[in-house]
């Protein structure tokens, strides 16, 4: 299909050995709690952030717990927008113009926001619920420390089940040895040496 438009014999591949890896100047911070305890962690967390420190996406793995977060917060008087798929396209539109334009500094949603969106006021991103998979952490990770960033940014997990601590452990190990996360090497190919 590509070939009716352009001259695919043109193309030029290219390749990274970075492909699926935590960026190291991003910190990774994982905090072991009770269910109970990642509300009171998370207002304490927000409230000693000084607002002019950049912008904070908190993660969350489902619609339901999104709403029920952004109640919380406005009980508490902290100025958020909320962004997850039961939302009409028009609105999470509108709702992510305005969290990149700065208009509010705090974004709680769900792994909508993980992927393809340009991100690089974020400095925090908070994973309230924990992600379900390597991929869906990679992806919410990669918000923070992008191209035009104006410092590295952190990444604060919230590790509640026994079945985080296995995930855990592969992030701190392909974080430590600066590796692609298991099970997520590239799928480029590198270049075949040319005349051969």
């Amino acid at each position: 299909t590509l070939a009716k438009f352009t001259d695919v014999g043109r193309f030029v591949t290219l390749s990274t050995q970075s492909l699926h890896r935590l960026p190291p100047h991003v910190r990774q911070k994982f905090v072991r709690l009770k269910g109970q305890d990642k509300l009171p962690e998370l207002l304490q967390l927000l409230k000693e952030r000084p607002s002019f420190d950049g912008a904070v996406l908190i993660f969350c793995n489902s619609a339901s717990t999104v709403n029920w977060l952004g109640y919380i917060l406005d009980d508490h008087k902290i100025k958020h927008l909320r962004l997850q798929g039961q939302m009409c396209a028009a609105a999470r539109a509108g709702i992510f113009a305005s969290f990149q334009k700065g208009d509010v500094s705090v974004l709680v949603c769900t792994d909508l926001a993980s992927r393809g969106l340009d991100t690089s006021s974020v400095q925090l991103v908070v994973n309230y619920d924990f992600p379900d998979s390597l991929q869906d952490y990679l992806h919410r990770a990669g918000r923070v420390g992008r191209v035009g960033s104006k410092a590295p940014g952190a990444v604060v997990s919230f590790v509640t089940h026994r079945w985080d601590v296995d995930l855990v452990r592969k992030i701190e190990t392909a974080a430590r040895k600066r590796m692609c996360l298991p099970g997520m090497e590239s799928s480029i190919n590198k270049l075949a040496p040319k005349g051969g």
